[in-house]
Protein backbone atom coordinates (compact mmCIF):
# COMPACT_ATOMS: atom_id res chain seq x y z
CA UNK A 1 0.00 0.00 0.00
CA UNK A 2 1.28 3.43 -0.94
CA UNK A 3 2.42 5.54 2.00
CA UNK A 4 -0.10 8.10 3.18
CA UNK A 5 0.66 11.54 4.58
CA UNK A 6 -1.62 13.33 7.05
CA UNK A 7 -2.24 16.97 6.11
CA UNK A 8 -4.26 19.66 7.91
CA UNK A 9 -6.66 21.49 5.59
CA UNK A 10 -8.43 24.82 6.13
CA UNK A 11 -10.26 26.99 3.64
CA UNK A 12 -13.62 28.07 2.31
CA UNK A 13 -16.21 26.22 4.37
CA UNK A 14 -13.49 24.67 6.57
CA UNK A 15 -13.29 26.97 9.61
CA UNK A 16 -11.34 24.52 11.77
CA UNK A 17 -8.41 22.44 10.53
CA UNK A 18 -9.38 18.97 9.30
CA UNK A 19 -6.95 16.10 8.88
CA UNK A 20 -6.97 14.23 5.58
CA UNK A 21 -4.68 11.52 4.27
CA UNK A 22 -3.08 11.98 0.87
CA UNK A 23 -0.75 9.73 -1.14
CA UNK A 24 2.84 10.52 -0.18
CA UNK A 25 3.85 10.40 -3.84
CA UNK A 26 0.90 12.56 -4.91
CA UNK A 27 0.70 16.10 -6.22
CA UNK A 28 -0.94 19.32 -5.06
CA UNK A 29 -4.03 18.64 -7.20
CA UNK A 30 -4.59 15.51 -5.08
CA UNK A 31 -5.15 17.80 -2.07
CA UNK A 32 -8.08 19.47 -3.85
CA UNK A 33 -9.48 16.14 -5.00
CA UNK A 34 -9.31 14.57 -1.54
CA UNK A 35 -10.84 17.66 0.10
CA UNK A 36 -13.76 17.44 -2.36
CA UNK A 37 -14.12 13.66 -1.86
CA UNK A 38 -14.34 14.25 1.90
CA UNK A 39 -17.06 16.89 1.46
CA UNK A 40 -14.82 19.63 2.82
CA UNK A 41 -15.18 22.07 -0.06
CA UNK A 42 -18.32 23.77 -1.28
CA UNK A 43 -18.76 23.92 -5.05
CA UNK A 44 -16.04 26.49 -5.74
CA UNK A 45 -15.41 25.62 -9.36
CA UNK A 46 -12.02 25.61 -10.98
CA UNK A 47 -10.76 28.77 -9.24
CA UNK A 48 -9.55 26.93 -6.14
CA UNK A 49 -5.92 27.39 -5.25
CA UNK A 50 -3.76 25.74 -2.58
CA UNK A 51 -1.34 27.51 -0.19
CA UNK A 52 1.02 26.31 2.47
CA UNK A 53 0.38 28.12 5.76
CA UNK A 54 1.68 31.70 5.87
CA UNK A 55 2.92 31.57 2.25
CA UNK A 56 2.25 34.49 -0.10
CA UNK A 57 1.79 32.53 -3.34
CA UNK A 58 -0.36 29.50 -4.16
CA UNK A 59 1.25 26.18 -4.98
CA UNK A 60 1.45 24.85 -8.52
CA UNK A 61 -1.27 22.19 -8.77
CA UNK A 62 0.91 19.91 -10.90
CA UNK A 63 3.86 20.00 -8.45
CA UNK A 64 4.58 16.90 -6.41
CA UNK A 65 3.83 17.30 -2.71
CA UNK A 66 7.54 16.92 -2.01
CA UNK A 67 8.55 19.62 -4.51
CA UNK A 68 5.84 21.94 -3.17
CA UNK A 69 7.16 21.54 0.39
CA UNK A 70 4.09 19.68 1.66
CA UNK A 71 5.14 17.22 4.33
CA UNK A 72 3.53 15.21 7.13
CA UNK A 73 1.24 17.43 9.22
CA UNK A 74 1.66 20.44 6.90
CA UNK A 75 -1.11 22.98 7.18
CA UNK A 76 -2.56 23.95 3.83
CA UNK A 77 -5.32 26.32 2.79
CA UNK A 78 -7.74 26.03 -0.13
CA UNK A 79 -9.37 29.21 -1.38
CA UNK A 80 -10.52 31.09 -4.48
CA UNK A 81 -9.19 34.50 -3.35
CA UNK A 82 -5.52 35.14 -4.12
CA UNK A 83 -5.47 37.87 -1.46
CA UNK A 84 -7.66 38.68 1.53
CA UNK A 85 -7.95 42.42 2.14
CA UNK A 86 -7.51 42.82 5.90
CA UNK A 87 -8.60 45.89 7.84
CA UNK A 88 -7.57 46.34 11.48
CA UNK A 89 -9.06 49.10 13.64
CA UNK A 90 -7.36 50.27 16.83
CA UNK A 91 -8.57 53.25 18.82
CA UNK A 92 -9.17 55.91 16.13
CA UNK A 93 -6.80 54.44 13.51
CA UNK A 94 -7.30 51.96 10.69
CA UNK A 95 -4.63 49.96 8.86
CA UNK A 96 -5.14 47.81 5.78
CA UNK A 97 -3.07 45.22 3.96
CA UNK A 98 -3.66 42.32 1.54
CA UNK A 99 -2.57 38.90 2.86
CA UNK A 100 -2.74 35.42 1.36
CA UNK A 101 -5.68 33.30 2.59
CA UNK A 102 -3.25 30.99 4.40
CA UNK A 103 -1.98 33.77 6.66
CA UNK A 104 -2.67 33.02 10.31
CA UNK A 105 -4.40 35.34 12.74
CA UNK A 106 -1.09 35.30 14.68
CA UNK A 107 0.74 36.81 11.69
CA UNK A 108 -1.97 39.48 11.22
CA UNK A 109 -1.75 40.33 14.94
CA UNK A 110 2.03 40.73 14.74
CA UNK A 111 1.64 42.95 11.66
CA UNK A 112 -1.01 45.08 13.42
CA UNK A 113 1.10 45.41 16.58
CA UNK A 114 3.96 46.73 14.45
CA UNK A 115 1.76 49.05 12.36
CA UNK A 116 0.16 50.58 15.46
CA UNK A 117 3.55 50.92 17.19
CA UNK A 118 2.72 48.64 20.13
CA UNK A 119 5.65 47.38 22.17
CA UNK A 120 5.69 43.71 23.16
CA UNK A 121 4.25 44.33 26.63
CA UNK A 122 1.37 46.48 25.40
CA UNK A 123 0.71 44.18 22.45
CA UNK A 124 0.22 41.23 24.79
CA UNK A 125 -2.76 43.02 26.31
CA UNK A 126 -4.72 43.01 23.01
CA UNK A 127 -6.34 40.44 20.72
CA UNK A 128 -7.96 40.56 17.31
CA UNK A 129 -11.75 40.40 17.24
CA UNK A 130 -13.85 40.18 14.08
CA UNK A 131 -15.53 43.54 13.50
CA UNK A 132 -19.14 43.88 14.70
CA UNK A 133 -18.94 40.60 16.62
CA UNK A 134 -17.54 39.12 19.81
CA UNK A 135 -15.59 36.45 17.90
CA UNK A 136 -11.89 36.34 18.76
CA UNK A 137 -10.45 33.66 16.46
CA UNK A 138 -7.60 31.48 17.65
CA UNK A 139 -4.16 32.65 16.54
CA UNK A 140 -3.60 29.49 14.46
CA UNK A 141 -6.70 30.06 12.30
CA UNK A 142 -5.93 30.93 8.68
CA UNK A 143 -7.77 34.09 7.67
CA UNK A 144 -9.25 32.69 4.46
CA UNK A 145 -11.48 30.46 6.60
CA UNK A 146 -12.97 33.60 8.23
CA UNK A 147 -14.28 35.22 5.05
CA UNK A 148 -17.71 34.66 3.60
CA UNK A 149 -17.85 32.78 0.26
CA UNK A 150 -17.40 35.23 -2.60
CA UNK A 151 -15.81 37.80 -0.30
CA UNK A 152 -12.10 38.48 -0.18
CA UNK A 153 -11.97 40.69 2.89
CA UNK A 154 -12.05 40.52 6.66
CA UNK A 155 -12.16 43.23 9.29
CA UNK A 156 -10.73 43.06 12.81
CA UNK A 157 -10.78 45.33 15.83
CA UNK A 158 -7.77 45.25 18.14
CA UNK A 159 -9.43 44.97 21.56
CA UNK A 160 -8.22 44.52 25.15
CA UNK A 161 -7.69 40.89 26.15
CA UNK A 162 -10.16 39.90 28.83
CA UNK A 163 -8.32 38.96 31.98
CA UNK A 164 -9.76 36.10 33.97
CA UNK A 165 -9.92 37.02 37.64
CA UNK A 166 -9.59 34.15 40.00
Amino acid sequence: MENQVEIFIQGIGIPKPKIVKVPGQGNVQNLLDIAKENGLLPDIGSDAQVWLEDQEEPLNLSSSLKDAGVTRRSRIHIHTCRKIHVTVNFQSETKQHPFSPSTTVRTIKQWADHKFGLDEGTASEYVLQICESTIQPSEDIQIGSLVQPGQCRVCFDLVPRELIQG
